[in-house]
């Protein structure tokens, strides 16, 4: 079994390091704030006498993020990962500062809720996950869970004790540690980057071509449709963990059950990485992906019953886990697969724009859903059709076969052969 040989095991040893620098990255980054600010919701609106439909809409300051994203995955391609990640090192905390100091105004909120979107996407897989894709080849899935897991890792530790400290000290002095925490593990992860840091210009025999030609071949590429649509369909349901899961919890269970709830949800999100990522490892991508996904379909359809016990609610945030756990896994590995380096942050940001965009889209539908009928139910609802959808887009994906990255030099002929294993793909130019 190749993929537990020596090579596997070989491959994460000698790139620790930056695998270190990765993990503890994004793990205190963009992806750790869903498992944290969504804590202070019932406080905000509690003493700022905010709306839950108006609090829905803060999902919407995605939008503001989707311009930058492809500028921040291309400066990541030319720059390197440690210029890119320094920002978001610094400006994430600066961001939960500023939450801590508001009085009052949604519009205030709104706006620093933007800024750490987008300050945040510096931290996000986006940046880090491109150390992955340039030095794993044989336990790339594996290492991408690691990278990825680390959120939810960290999540699943700290809720509790951020809950904690948020009932006795306030939600002000919530933030501000929250941001003590961030900036130190923000920094600990820049330094540990590599100084030799061979991803700033990766060129491999490739002349560089300018942004425009590459953003054109990227769009002209029927992965990249795939990847972006199956995504976009699987990710509506972002707000609500994002921003919403502690209102709903709140609602269903009460003030002292939502940080255990979030736990076992960031507990399932740990599994669900690990699983996929030595799945990605060893079958086919596009069935992976999809089975992956199809969980929280079957989790919200538990919400949305009037099975509402405990035991119940608990194992559908179980459930949800799972598959945002390996959402995680798939953008970063599936882009990986299909393009070259040279262009990996690019693409990967493009296909954020699609997660972005579907955030934001959800949170509408939230803020209408919740207008019309007071319930989270109807939006679980759609948002489980959605997914089931999403998930069987991912099996448009070719299974198997050599082929030439999308970006990359093609291929010589000996190298045509197709290969045992998951990297592989059988359209030499994929283009629509």
């Amino acid at each position: 079994m190749r993929w537990l040989g020596g090579s596997y095991v070989g491959e994460l040893r000698k790139n620790a390091r930056p695998l270190a620098a990765a993990s503890l990255g994004t793990g205190t980054g963009l992806l750790l704030m869903s498992y944290t600010t969504t804590l202070f919701g019932p406080y905000l609106i509690k003493e700022f006498a905010w709306s839950h439909a108006q609090f829905a809409l803060i999902g919407l300051s995605m939008v503001s993020t989707l311009a930058a994203l492809p500028f921040i995955g291309r400066l990541t391609d030319r720059l390197g990962v440690r210029r890119a990640a320094i920002i978001g090192a610094v400006g994430i905390p600066l961001c939960l500062l500023a939450y801590s100091a508001m009085s009052g105004s949604f519009a205030v909120y709104f706006l620093i809720s933007c800024s750490i979107m987008a300050f945040g996407s510096f931290t996000s897989p986006i940046v880090y996950t491109r150390v992955v894709a340039a030095d794993f080849k044989e336990a790339r899935g594996l290492a991408l869970t690691a990278v990825t897991i680390a959120p939810a890792l960290i999540g699943a530790i700290i809720v509790p004790q951020l809950s904690h400290l948020i009932e006795i000290w306030g939600w002000r002095a919530g933030y501000r540690a929250l941001a003590l925490f961030v900036l130190v593990c923000g920094l600990c992860a820049v330094a540990l980057i590599p100084s030799n840091d061979r991803l700033a210009r990766t060129q491999e025999s490739i002349v560089l071509s300018g942004a425009r030609a590459d953003f054109r071949l990227i769009l002209a590429s029927a992965p990249f449709w795939i990847i972006f649509t199956a995504m976009f369909l699987c990710t509506l349901q972002t707000p609500l963990h994002a921003s919403q899961m502690g209102l709903m919890l709140h609602d269903r269970l009460g003030n002292e059950a939502v940080g255990r709830m979030i736990s076992v949800y960031a507990s399932g999100t740990i599994i669900g990485r690990l699983l996929c990522g030595l799945a990605l490892d060893r079958f086919p991508a596009p069935a992976v992906a999809a089975i992956s996904m199809i969980f929280p379909a079957l989790g919200y359809a538990l919400l949305a019953s009037s099975l509402g016990t405990g035991l119940v609610i608990g194992l559908a945030m179980f459930m949800v886990g799972i598959a945002v756990g390996a959402e995680g896994d798939l953008q970063s590995y599936l882009v990986a697969r299909h393009f070259h380096i040279r262009i990996f942050s690019t693409t990967l940001s493009l296909i954020y724009c699609g997660v972005f965009a579907a955030s934001a889209a959800g949170a509408l539908l939230i803020s209408l859903t919740l207008k019309q009928t007071g319930s989270f139910n109807l939006f679980l609802v759609v948002t489980a059709v959605a997914i089931c959808i999403g998930s069987s887009v991912f099996l448009l994906l070719p299974k198997e076969g050599r082929f030439a990255k999308i970006g990359g030099p093609p291929l010589h002929p000996r190298q045509q052969e197709p290969r045992a294993g998951v990297d592989a793909c059988v359209y030499p130019q994929a283009r629509l």
